[in-house]
C-alpha cells in the first residue's frame, strides 16, 4: 500500500550545491538517476509504480534541471557519482539500490564500482561505452549551446530539435524535454564542454570514460536492460559477460528504450530482480 500518494519535493546541500530531487512510498530505498538533459521529474510518472513496496527516490544530477551547477564543473564520472554519495549521505541513506538510464547509468556503474558497500542492486538501462573520440563526436552533435538571439529564433531551434515539429509530437513530454533542455543552454562558466555548454556536463564525462574497465569492479547483482530494437543493445552480452553478477532483459522498444515506453513492463521487471533474494 503506497504511504505517501504524492511526491514529496525538496533540496538537499551537498558539498558543491544544493540537489533537486523528489521521493515517494516507503519501504528499501531505490534511488533512480536520469538521462541527459533532463531532471528528477522525468519520473514523475514512473516512481508511483513502485512506491507499494520502495521508497522511490529521483535526484537531478549536478548541474541539470533545478540542482546547482558544480564551480568549477564536473569533468569526469567520478565527480558525479561522488555527488550522489554524497546525496545519500544528506539523506541519512546508507545503503541503496540504484537505477540509471543513459547517462545515469553510466552515472550508476561508477558509483557502483566505487562504493560497494553503499550498493545493495543495480539496474542499467541503456548502458554503453561511449569513450571513444567517434562516439565522442557523437554527443557534440547531439548536445548544444544555441547562442540566444534577440528574436527568439533560438527558441524554434530548440523547439525543433526536441521533436516538437514531428506531426505525432506528444507534446506534453516535448514540452517537459524542451524545458530541461532551455534550463541547460547555457555556456557561461562552462568552456570546458565546448560548444556543448552545460548540457554537455554529463556527455563530456562519459565520453572520456573507458566502460569497460568499470564494469568489470561491480559487485552489485546488477540488471542489464536493452531495448529490442536499441542501437545500444550491440554490447548486451558485453556487459552482461563483464559484469560478474549480471542478468539481461530486452522488453520491447521503439529504438532506445525508456521506462515511458512501457511502464507497466519496465516496474514489473524491476520489481522482481530487487525482489528475488537469490541474485
Amino acid at each position: 500500500m503506497v504511504t505517501d500518494t504524492k511526491l514529496k519535493r525538496g533540496f538537499v546541500q551537498i558539498p558543491d550545491g544544493n540537489v533537486e530531487y523528489f521521493e515517494i512510498g516507503s519501504g528499501e530505498p531505490f534511488l533512480m538517476l536520469h538521462a541527459t538533459p533532463a531532471s528528477c521529474m522525468t519520473y514523475k510518472d514512473i516512481a508511483p509504480l513502485l512506491a507499494d513496496e520502495f521508497r522511490v527516490i529521483a535526484m537531478t544530477t549536478m548541474g541539470y534541471g533545478q540542482s546547482d551547477r558544480p564551480n568549477p564543473p564536473y569533468e569526469n564520472l567520478g565527480q558525479f557519482a561522488n555527488s550522489v554519495s554524497q546525496f545519500l549521505d544528506a539523506l541519512g541513506i546508507a545503503k541503496t539500490s540504484l537505477f540509471g538510464t543513459h547517462t545515469g547509468s553510466e552515472i550508476a556503474s561508477v558509483f557502483a564500482a566505487t562504493y560497494p558497500e553503499k550498493l545493495d542492486k543495480l539496474v542499467l538501462e541503456e548502458v554503453f561505452n561511449w569513450g571513444t573520440p567517434s562516439r565522442r563526436a557523437v554527443h557534440e552533435r547531439i548536445h548544444s549551446y544555441y547562442q540566444e538571439k534577440q528574436d527568439g529564433s533560438h527558441l524554434l531551434e530548440l523547439w525543433e530539435k526536441v521533436g516538437g515539429l514531428k506531426e505525432d509530437a506528444d507534446l506534453k513530454r516535448t514540452t517537459e524535454r524542451f524545458i530541461s533542455n532551455l534550463i541547460v543552454n547555457s555556456n557561461e562558466g562552462a568552456e570546458i564542454y565546448g560548444g556543448m555548454g552545460w548540457e554537455g556536463a554529463g556527455p563530456f564525462a562519459m565520453t572520456h570514460h573507458d566502460m569497460w574497465e568499470t564494469v568489470e569492479d561491480i559487485q552489485a547483482p546488477t540488471l542489464v536492460i536493452h531495448g529490442t530494437t536499441s542501437e545500444l543493445g550491440r554490447s548486451h552480452e558485453k556487459f552482461l559477460t563483464n559484469i560478474k553478477r549480471s542478468r539481461g532483459i530486452n522488453p520491447p522498444s521503439q529504438g532506445n528504450f525508456t521506462p515511458h515506453q512501457a511502464p507497466e513492463i519496465w516496474a514489473d521487471e524491476v520489481r522482481k530482480f530487487l525482489r528475488d533474494p537469490g541474485v
